[in-house]
């Protein structure tokens, strides 16, 4: 029969062996890289705000000179005002964006330098198998 002493440093060297597996394995957290089309949500969005904007400008200059019998007057007053409004909801999307993206960046250099310093960051999966 084997050596109780032997069995149980055994066991720890496969438990450890096996935990090194399983961290090799472990998929690595990645930050979103950009595609051939990420600007393109943002880039369409802009395009349907602004859009938006000025058909909502369209119809109620068209509505009120109807309404009023004043023909051109309030139809290029609401398109120029729609157009104002577009453009001011576009800047705040490009903002937000903007936000988002340096947050985004803050975040990775954050788990960078965790991973530089040898601490892993906050969900786990250091550099094991790299």
């Amino acid at each position: 029969m084997s050596d109780p002493d032997t069995s149980t440093d055994r066991l720890k060297r496969l438990e450890t062996q096996l935990e090194e597996a399983r961290r090799r394995r472990a998929p690595k957290p990645r930050a979103a890289r950009p595609g051939k089309f990420a600007g393109a949500e943002l880039a369409w969005r802009m395009v349907i705000e602004l859009s938006a904007g000025i058909a909502v400008g369209t119809g109620m200059g068209w509505g009120l000179d109807g309404l009023f019998g004043t023909k051109p007057v309030f139809l290029i007053l609401f398109i120029l005002l729609g157009f104002a409004a577009g453009v001011r909801v576009m800047l705040q999307s490009a903002a937000g964006e903007e936000r988002r993206r340096k947050r985004r960046e803050a975040d990775a250099a954050q788990v960078g330098g965790a991973e530089r310093n040898g601490n892993e960051p906050p969900g786990g999966g250091g550099n094991a198998g790299a």
